[in-house]
């Protein structure tokens, strides 16, 4: 009689080992959702403050606005992190705040390139960070090959993809202002524009190992689809107007709002990704309820 007991007992204290790991995934999960949006307002600062340094004053007063969301979100983020201390880099996190620090205090004093590589820089450190920390928490449970898919999709994937358009966005925007392109942003939309093919073609093979049900309920991927027209249209511009060599004739303001379109839609699609995450199960605790 006593064996059943003990298997019980440490039957219960697996359950409860089990339980308290997805506790902190949900948690960690929930950071890893503030932080994309961080990156978010980052990149679009970067935008901004780009246009500011090339003389268009409409992006001047974002700049002031989009540096304080930045500001406010730190402070929350760090709230969050207080629930994820077993899984956080602290010195990682440490080094992205000096980064940003750097770049919200000295970005007026940049060339062009100069804040757009800091501005960069700093987003590829939010970018590994939220890597790193997803993938940790995703390690806690056990899941099959399709999680695993949809998990590498919405941490990795498409926030470089993402990334790409932000950076054509902050290039392309700055030198519609200037109305003519420079030789340093030249080169950098090219290879930009080269790895963004590049990116795009191993999104929609990483898709094809989503499963069925991911593809259904996260019907944010359609409207993503939908974007591809606008996607082309972005692309035609910068191929035949920013990088044509001659006078650029789209606005500073056309190309800023048709890449943030196609940036929105490929956040909605990494939001559904993590909530259909967040809504997983590890496989030992989900055959233990269902017994």
């Amino acid at each position: 009689m006593k064996q059943p007991m003990y298997s019980a007992e440490a039957d219960m204290s697996n359950l409860a080992a089990l339980h308290q790991n997805q506790q902190l995934r949900i948690k960690a999960l929930d950071l890893v959702k503030s932080l994309f949006e961080q990156v978010r307002v980052v990149q679009q600062h970067r935008a901004a403050t780009n246009a500011a340094l090339a003389g268009n004053p409409f992006f001047e007063s974002k700049t002031r606005v989009l540096a304080r969301e930045v500001n406010s979100r730190f402070k929350e983020l760090e709230r969050q992190q207080q629930d994820c201390l077993d899984v956080i880099d602290s010195r990682q996190w440490d080094d992205i705040r000096n980064a940003w620090q750097t770049v919200h205090l000295q970005w007026r004093q940049d060339e062009i390139i100069e804040n757009f590589e800091l501005h960069s820089h700093l987003v590829k450190q939010l970018l590994s960070y939220i890597s790193i920390l997803g993938n940790k928490v995703e390690d806690l449970i056990e899941t099959g090959s399709q999680h695993q898919a949809l998990s590498h999709y919405v941490l990795n994937d498409v926030p470089s993809f993402i990334e790409l358009l932000g950076q054509i966005r902050a290039l392309g925007t700055s030198t519609a202002v200037v109305g003519i392109m420079d030789d340093a942003c030249d080169m950098r939309l090219r290879f930009l524009m080269g790895q963004l093919q590049k990116q795009q073609i191993k999104v929609k093979q990483q898709a094809h190992h989503l499963s069925q049900e991911a593809l259904d309920i996260t019907s944010s991927l359609i409207d993503a689809l939908l974007c591809e027209p606008k996607l082309e249209r972005l692309t035609g511009i910068v191929m035949h107007d920013l990088l044509s060599g001659r006078d650029i004739v789209t606005s500073a303001d056309e190309i800023f709002t048709l890449s943030t379109q196609i940036i929105d839609a490929h956040y909605n699609v990494m939001n559904e990704g993590l909530r259909m995450l967040r809504l997983s199960m590890d496989k030992r605790m989900q055959a233990w309820v269902s017994r």
